[in-house]
């Protein structure tokens, strides 16, 4: 007999480059995904799948999400909202291994360069489009006023149905801007990352977002106060 694990593990179509995923499968509800996201995040916890496990696991889980049930729009509905100048958050799962909903991000509004410390995000656009930096940390090139130097990973668009990973170990540090209206896109941690520990990233250039490599003044949550 087929274990259920390997078969999602060699049907799911995943690259931890970057790259956008088709939405294809069989469709599963609300409490359906939560109960695979939950059981997920509590293997990961207990170091039963592998990083590399967890995002293919997750992507093909949240593309198989049917987002146009009635109990999807209840949780929605139901979700805690907070935000800040940069977003606005729908809490829709909050567990001790894994948070996740809806971020929803307004017109043209640039999020500015941050990262998510030691987790796996997946991340599927249900409305707009979105342009997306992903950059590695490479070097520091002046410790005393903060400085760090990051290499560019990868620059797209994301549009409805587009999907993607944000692995902890490569291209963590990413920017957001919503084009041609409001974006708005479900995304999951696992494990939740604290935010007191998030660094955000101001370039030292204004016209940044061509360039392969960049200066950013590295900036700890405690002092960055635009969010």
């Amino acid at each position: 007999m087929i274990d259920r694990r390997q078969f999602l593990l060699a049907t799911a179509s995943v690259f931890l480059s970057g790259r956008a995923f088709a939405i294809s499968g069989n469709s599963v509800n609300w409490s359906t995904f939560h109960a695979q996201m939950t059981a997920l995040a509590e293997e990961e916890a207990r170091q039963q799948v592998t990083q590399k496990e967890v995002a293919e696991l997750g992507v093909q889980y949240l593309r198989n999400l049917d987002i146009n049930t009635a109990e999807f729009k209840t949780a929605i509905a139901d979700a805690y909202e907070s935000g800040n100048r940069y977003w606005l958050w729908q809490r829709m799962m909050k567990e001790q291994n894994i948070n996740g909903g809806i971020l929803n991000i307004d017109s043209h509004q640039l999020v500015t360069l941050h990262d998510h410390p030691g987790a796996t995000g997946v991340i599927r656009i249900i409305s707009g489009e979105t342009e997306v930096w992903q950059f590695d940390e490479v070097a520091s090139t002046n410790a005393e006023a903060g400085v760090t130097q990051l290499q560019r990973v990868s620059h797209r668009v994301l549009k409805v149905g587009d999907m993607a990973v944000l692995n902890p170990h490569k291209g963590n540090i990413h920017a957001l801007r919503a084009m041609n209206g409001e974006c708005r896109m479900l995304d999951f941690f696992i494990p939740p990352y604290q935010s007191s520990q998030r660094n955000w990233f101001e370039p030292l250039e204004a016209n940044w977002f061509n360039e392969e490599k960049i200066a950013c003044r590295k900036i700890p949550q405690h002092a960055f106060t635009d969010a």
